[in-house]
């Protein structure tokens, strides 16, 4: 693509339409992780979560 790899890390959200500005951190998706698996979402059925900074634009 004739960029070096930071500069594309770093315009990579922007071009993507990521509406916080940023890549996903390990750790966000970790939580959910964390959260899906504890008592706390017993009762989550059926659900999607998009840990994608708005990169998906849904209607």
């Amino acid at each position: 693509m004739g960029v070096e790899h930071e500069q594309l890390l770093d315009q990579l959200p922007a071009a993507m339409g990521m509406v916080t500005g940023r890549l996903v951190r390990p750790e966000e998706v970790a939580a959910l992780v964390a959260y899906l698996a504890s008592p706390l979402a017993g009762s989550t059925t059926g659900a999607d979560h998009l840990i994608d900074g708005g990169a998906v634009k849904t209607a």
